[in-house]
């Protein structure tokens, strides 16, 4: 009986947390639900405590050093986030840490308190490594001993190993991302990560140091090949900056399901072609190529000549992906002839920044569903992204809608919207949408007239919510529209947002139009957008 009290008590507090929109404001309601009594402190605790971040900056005392979370709760945590504050380096003298000599190598302080706790985390799934120094041989050591670990995430840190440590034969990583340090990008004109935004950020002295840093290329190959295994892991997203072609087409990837290349578009001289790589990866459902662009001549992804590789492997086993993502430094042409099962399709614009990248023109969209047509993956698609250079007119939509009839999700933004004159009338945006009768959320940028977005009566989000009324009246399968718009983010700060709408549609009142929290695509997200933090 008490066990069915704590089940339920569990269940209890996790219908709480999920009705709240914001993580913070979880977290608050948790905790003045757990000093409630005894036996709703014990059912809210895994909750609290599910993942947590360390170390706290404002946690500590001279005597003590860096606080630690206490033995008895290491049994709750399931991600961990070891966020080492960026600044302390650079202090003077350097904070929770040291150098042996000026300019030298920062060496933190009290990790000693994760490396003894992370092999008693016996429920941990997720670990997330951001630091400004080389982690020490001792943590990987100790991350390997956490055998429950199925997700690792490194990003912003440098990465050396003078030895790689023995990996348990129980130990096996189903997802591994490693990202370089300083790797800036910006998706379209869209939002991105705020400290990309501040000087701080680049001048920060590791940074500067470790970028492009070569000795990232040799501990990249341990950390996907021996601390990961092709053999098990399901998910990899890496930069080509630290890992080419032929390095990926090395090895045998049996249940590797999702490929995520990020970085600058492979030149080397290999003879690696892509068709290779995907050769060794026999099940492979999802491929994202988010090369952010700096050079005219794009990223070709099929062999020279468009037939098979050297190594006798052919431009058809595209067919075999149901998701492929493309940034504007690849060729998108030929593939899609190949590509003939997608599900989802997305072009995207990637730029490093402060670059804003240059988006798809008209042309560039016609040549795309032609080759969508060719190769007939249009009969299984369902959701198609797309980042756009010009004004999209109602007749693309109807191109789009004509094609791809069994589309359930269309998202067309422009890159650099701006309000205006508008063109066209709603009707003819929902005649196009119309035709597609599984269509359940559409996102497309429709001019609107321009407004002072000064009027505290905000115009411009009455006309965006009427134009939602209007698509949902006439297009019966929408469930969600948005519309971009403007966004001042700064003195000099602009960026595109996108306004969002829910229809719900009831017997007493009719169809309801509820708008809904901001939201975005956090890099290299690029099918479901999450609420934007602190927005």
């Amino acid at each position: 009986m008490q066990r069915l009290q704590a089940q339920v008590l569990h269940i209890l507090g996790t219908e709480i947390a999920s009705s709240a929109d914001q993580e913070d404001t979880t977290r608050s309601i948790l905790l003045s639900l757990s000093l409630t009594c005894h036996s709703l402190r014990e059912a809210c605790l895994p909750l609290i405590f599910a993942e947590v971040s360390w170390p706290h900056p404002n946690k500590n005392d001279e005597e003590s050093g860096l606080y630690f979370f206490p033995r008895s709760l290491w049994q709750y945590f399931k991600h961990f986030h070891l966020i080492w504050p960026d600044e302390w380096p650079d202090a003077n003298p350097p904070l929770w840490g040291c150098k042996y000599y000026v300019g030298g190598d920062y060496h933190p302080r009290h990790l000693e308190a994760v490396t003894a706790a992370l092999p008693n985390m016996a429920h941990l799934n997720a670990l997330h490594l951001s630091c400004p120094f080389y982690p020490p041989n001792n943590l990987l050591d100790a991350l390997t001993k956490c055998v429950s670990l199925r997700r690792l995430h490194i990003n912003d840190t440098p990465i050396y190993l003078s030895t790689m440590p023995k990996v348990p034969t129980n130990f096996r990583l189903e997802s591994i991302s490693l990202v370089p340090v300083a790797e800036a990008v910006r998706v379209g004109d869209g939002p991105y990560e705020p400290k990309f935004a501040e000087t701080a950020y680049y001048n920060r002295e590791y940074r500067r140091r470790y970028k492009n840093d070569i000795l990232a290329r040799t501990a990249v190959k341990d950390l996907l090949f021996s601390l990961g295994h092709p053999n098990s892991l399901r998910y990899v997203q890496v930069s080509c900056d630290h890992c080419n072609l032929d390095t990926l087409a090395e090895h045998e990837w049996p249940v590797l399901e999702t490929l995520v290349l990020t970085g600058h578009a492979p030149r080397s001289l290999g003879n690696a072609e892509l068709v290779d790589v995907i050769a060794r990866m026999p099940i492979l459902k999802e491929l994202r190529l988010l090369f952010a662009k700096i050079r005219n001549d794009p990223f070709r992804l099929l062999p020279p000549g468009g037939g098979a590789s050297t190594r006798k492997n052919h431009p058809q086993i595209f067919s075999q992906l149901k998701c492929l993502a493309l940034s504007n430094a690849c060729e998108v042409i030929g593939v899609l002839e190949y590509a003939s099962n997608l599900e989802c399709l997305a072009a995207y614009a990637v730029a490093d920044l402060p670059q804003v990248p240059i988006a798809l023109s008209r042309t560039d969209v016609d040549k795309m569903l032609a080759s969508i047509a060719i190769g007939g993956c249009y009969r299984h698609l369902k959701r198609f992204r797309l980042i756009v250079e010009e004004k999209v007119h109602p007749e693309l939509c109807q191109t789009i809608a004509s094609l791809c009839s069994n589309l359930e999700s269309l998202e067309i933004e422009i890159c650099g919207y701006h309000d205006g004159k508008p063109v066209y009338p709603w009707c003819d945006y929902a005649d196009a949408f119309s035709k597609l009768r599984s269509l359940a959320e559409v996102r497309v940028c429709i001019q609107f007239p321009e407004y002072d977005d000064t009027d505290r009566f905000e115009p411009w989000r009455s006309a965006r919510k009427q134009c939602a009324e209007f698509l949902g009246l006439n297009v019966p399968s929408l469930q969600r529209v948005g519309f971009e718009y403007r966004k001042r983010t700064g003195t000099h700060r602009f960026e595109d947002r996108w306004l969002d709408f829910e229809l719900v549609r009831t017997q007493e009142r009719g169809l309801v139009v509820v708008e809904m929290p901001p939201s975005w695509y956090p890099f290299p997200e690029v099918w479901h957008h999450v609420p934007i933090p602190s927005a």
